[in-house]
């Protein structure tokens, strides 16, 4: 349960709409582990969450949505950290955005995103749900770098490049952590950063 479903200023009716949404969140990712994404059905995932089936389209447009759910607001956050570091060298304002985009999750996001990442891998589906989403990071990722490195640098590789780069460290993190839990995220981040000091 996260802080927003016990938070004092939502009122009865809002709180229990936030805990069927969380519920009908749990029992999907149950769903997508046990059976796999393309053999779970709107339909099991309601009855797992014990509400209807429509109850599960007034918080969903489809079963997909369940999985990239907030990445709208995760990206926001990242892109928000980027910008209001703009005196820092730009690798290390990169990294440190990656830490705490990561370091910001609490226990049940990081599970959520991991599990997500572990079922990706398995469904043709969400990998090009995966690759959609990618592509808007990377498109945001770039204009700020773009206007942040403006009259500096060659930007017509270099912005691109660094947001593909950042992106794809981001990426293996979550993607070697979903093997192992036990991973340890910040080497993982520090690493793939350290490749790019040359730059």
């Amino acid at each position: 349960m996260t802080a927003e479903s016990t938070s004092p200023q939502l009122g009865l009716r809002e709180r229990k709409k936030l805990l069927a949404k969380q519920a009908l969140e749990r029992a999907a990712f149950e769903l997508f582990e046990q059976k796999g994404f393309d053999a779970t059905t709107v339909e099991d995932i309601a009855a797992l969450a014990q509400v209807s089936r429509a109850s599960f389209f007034r918080y969903f447009s489809a079963k997909e949505d369940v999985l990239a759910n907030e990445d709208a607001q995760r990206r926001a956050a990242f892109m928000a950290t980027l910008a209001a570091r703009t005196d820092e060298p730009v690798l290390v304002v990169l990294r440190d955005a990656v830490h705490a985009h990561i370091a910001g999750m609490d226990v049940l996001e990081r599970q959520r995103v991991l599990a997500y990442t572990r079922v990706m891998i398995g469904s043709r589906t969400l990998l090009g749900q995966a690759y959609e989403i990618r592509i808007q990071w990377l498109r945001e990722l770039e204009l700020l770098l773009r206007a942040r490195l403006a009259g500096r640098v060659d930007l017509e590789m270099l912005a691109p490049m660094l947001a593909d780069v950042t992106m794809s460290v981001l990426e293996t993190a979550m993607r070697l952590a979903s093997i192992n839990p036990e991973l340890d995220f910040d080497e993982v981040i520090d690493s793939g950063f350290a490749l790019l000091r040359p730059l």
